[in-house]
């Protein structure tokens, strides 16, 4: 059966997989050189990409942290990646591998995962209704949403769409409150913070009540622009949900009209490999004759 070379690049973290309708297979990690240069990131990619090529694989599907223009699959711009902006990748790895490419952002690659894949049903709904429009907000080097419309992926032209991370917020923009950042900029970092904090460390357990109030006041400007029925959290940090929701809930609460607290849904993605599995959704949609 033919699969799809899937890769998750993210802000410090990589990872590839070759994909097709029933599952995910020799799934690799990867440490991302977020401070390398343009040629170095290519040639990166593209190695990663031939470690998990064989005769099967019918193409090329890749997830970036950033914006990307739909067009022509050129990445605009990553900006926890500083020198790899305005990249023809699609172009590039086409040219490489002689195979069909599909880029698009890494948000949204998870976000299309949790739909296809996830099983995100209809609260109180009689029967097993799928949700019709789904937020995926992944916490990890940087913040971000996808967007499910009426069951279609929403992006815009260049992938901006819910990258609401970049918003302004107090003296900076808001992903420096509401993703590993924050950590950084204490000079910690989330997952040493996180198992103080299980240990009963108070500063840790302050850290992360913080956390979930800037989060709280994140969500609740993306409610009022996009009123999802479901928000699924991704990303390293949402493995520490049981330290943060308590004061997201709470900042939510104090900032969120009772309609909308009343119905809204967030949970942690816990479908795996999501963003490849999505990655590959996408694939499938442009070139669904080539699988």
């Amino acid at each position: 059966m033919s699969t799809i070379v899937c890769v998750d690049l993210g802000g410090t973290k990589a990872q590839v997989a070759r994909v097709d309708d029933q599952g995910v297979y020799e799934a690799r990690r990867y440490s991302v050189p977020a401070s390398a240069t343009k040629t170095q990131v290519n040639e990166f990619i593209t190695g990663i990409i031939a470690e998990q090529l064989s005769d099967e694989c019918c193409g090329i599907a890749i997830g970036v942290p950033g914006m990307v223009d739909l067009s022509d699959g050129t990445v605009l711009e990553t900006v926890n990646i500083p020198a790899w902006q305005d990249v023809p990748l699609a172009s590039q790895l086409t040219a490489y591998f002689s195979l069909p490419v599909v880029v698009n952002n890494d948000v949204n690659c998870f976000t299309m995962g949790e739909y296809f894949y996830g099983r995100h049903y209809q609260s109180g709904a009689p029967f097993y209704q799928p949700v019709s429009n789904l937020m995926g907000v992944c916490l990890g080097t940087g913040l971000g949403a996808g967007l499910i419309f009426d069951g279609r992926l929403y992006s815009g032209r260049h992938c901006a769409a819910g990258e609401f991370g970049s918003f302004p917020y107090r003296d900076g923009i808001l992903e420096q409150y509401t993703s590993g950042q924050f950590f950084l900029e204490r000079g910690t970092n989330g997952a040493e913070q996180a198992m103080l904090a299980q240990q009963g460390d108070r500063y840790a357990q302050s850290l992360f009540d913080e956390f979930g109030s800037h989060l709280g006041y994140a969500i609740a400007q993306t409610l009022l622009a996009f009123d999802p029925d479901k928000i699924v959290l991704g990303g390293s940090v949402s493995k520490s949900y049981d330290l943060f929701q308590r004061s997201m809930w709470k900042s939510l609460a104090g900032q969120t009209h009772p309609a909308l607290f009343k119905q809204l849904e967030i949970q942690v993605g816990k479908l795996e490999h999501a963003a490849l599995r999505g990655a590959y959704k996408l694939f499938q949609e442009q070139f669904s004759e080539g699988i």
